[in-house]
């Protein structure tokens, strides 16, 4: 029980990103001790390639961060791209120049690594058990996001007053449930469903039992459909048809014969949509004049991209998004209102990762295809992996225009979806011919 126990506390503790600050440190204090206990069975425990891979990305991103966090010399830090306004600064001061790290905010880099303790216990302990262990994923995930629907409603029966609302900055007007995000609420939406789907489908349902089956699912999709309806995010709209399309193909593999081919189409397309839609649509058609402020993600995305160019390869350090924007927004258009993500997890990653985190996004990527495809396109498929590719694809694809994974409870699912994507051999205990026991691997 592990594994969906420590999911469930990711998912009821981790719905802010920058909120709940007790409850995301009691949360990475216990994900410190599941990623401990998980990574002492990893040592012991044979890794597919895929596996390996997917743990080397994940070792690099957190060498690099830990690397920016180290104190340079100025005859060092000062050529660091990027760098030349706080040399101003601190010349405009009369100050000596110190000993600095490449991080602009060091504070925020630890801040950061901190975050990354609970997905990366979560994904250590999926790939560090057998494979059996994580099957309670499948009932888990839609219960906990039912429940974060079923307060969505209430919240908004109760009011925007109503202390059913957990996190003092969240959208107090809309179905926010566990999260503190309308638009993360509707992305726990979008992953429960190919894991309801994975529930509907089994090989031994037949009859009544398996008519059952597809009833829960029809009736469990319907509900979280309209808890994206109700959470009015334009990503969610657009991912919610090849979401359910695929999760369908999952559910009754043998009926739609050729789904699986016109879902990853459908899929295809609809990325494209979203990156079209969502970030020069409802925004821009509603009010032209919106995409001129500073809080439009188009807005965002240019002083962003600009920050980016300026820190580019080394980056402004991981955590270090808020005082880098700041850096490049224009005066006249600053408000009241801080941007604390720029609204786009790639762009923020190329950001504060430079060249670095470039390289890693598309080789994260190039993995997630490559898995994707093995998986979906395979004879005998595991409903589970499946329902694994389905939810971190609407992850990867809601991150194009905004930062789900940035709160513990969408990071847990997405570290999740990639472990259960790796291939994982079974793991057995056999007797030996001395009557000792020990593992194997098929």
């Amino acid at each position: 029980m592990l594994i969906p126990g420590f999911m469930a506390l990711c998912m009821l503790l981790g719905g802010s990103s920058s909120g709940g600050s007790l409850a995301n440190a009691g949360l990475q204090l216990v994900a410190t001790l599941v990623l401990g206990y998980s990574v002492s069975r990893l040592a012991n425990t044979p890794l597919s390639r895929s596996a390996k891979v997917l743990i080397t990305i994940m070792l690099c991103w957190i060498g690099w961060a830990a690397l920016q966090l180290l104190p340079l010399p100025p005859s060092i830090w000062t050529l660091a791209p990027g760098r030349d306004l706080l040399q101003q600064r601190l010349s405009a001061g009369g100050s000596a120049f110190p000993w600095l790290p490449l991080s602009l905010n060091p504070a925020g880099t630890i801040a950061h690594l901190a975050s990354l303790l609970p997905p990366l216990a979560i994904g250590t302990a999926i790939l560090s058990r057998p494979a059996a262990d994580s099957n309670g994923l499948r009932w888990l995930i839609p219960l906990v996001a039912l429940a974060s629907l079923l307060l969505g409603v209430a919240q908004l029966i109760s009011g925007n007053n109503s202390s059913l609302y957990f996190y003092a900055t969240s959208n107090q007007d809309l179905p926010i449930g566990l999260m503190a995000n309308a638009n993360h609420q509707a992305t726990l939406m979008l992953c429960a469903i190919p894991f309801v789907a994975s529930l509907a489908s089994s090989e031994k349902s037949a009859g009544s039992k398996g008519q059952g089956r597809e009833l829960l699912f029809a009736a469990m999709a319907a509900m979280f459909l309209m808890g994206i309806a109700i959470c009015q995010s334009y990503a969610a709209y657009v991912l919610a048809l090849p979401v359910t399309v695929a999760s369908w193909a999952i559910a009754r593999p043998r009926s739609l014969g050729p789904a699986r081919y016109i879902g990853t189409a459908i899929l295809v397309v609809s990325l494209a949509a979203l990156a079209t839609v969502v970030i020069f649509g409802p925004t821009t058609v509603v009010d032209p004049m919106f995409a001129q402020n500073q809080l439009s993600r188009p807005a965002m995305y240019k002083v962003a991209a600009n920050a980016a160019l300026h820190f580019f390869p080394l980056g402004s350090g991981p955590g270090s998004f808020v005082p880098a924007f700041k850096l490049f927004e224009e005066p006249g258009q600053v408000t009241n209102v801080f941007v604390n993500h720029s609204h786009s997890d790639y762009i923020e990653l190329v950001l504060e990762g430079g060249l670095v985190g470039l390289l890693l996004i598309a080789s994260m990527l190039l993995w997630w295809l490559s898995r994707a495809t093995t998986i979906w396109f395979a004879r005998s498929p595991n409903r589970l992996d499946r329902a694994a590719v389905v939810a971190t694809a609407a992850i990867l694809g809601h991150s194009l225009v905004d930062y789900p994974a940035r709160t513990s409870t969408i990071a847990a699912i997405l570290a999740a979806g990639f472990a259960l994507m790796a291939s994982r051999p079974e793991i057995k205990i056999e007797e030996a011919s001395s009557g000792g026991r020990h593992l194997k691997a098929e």
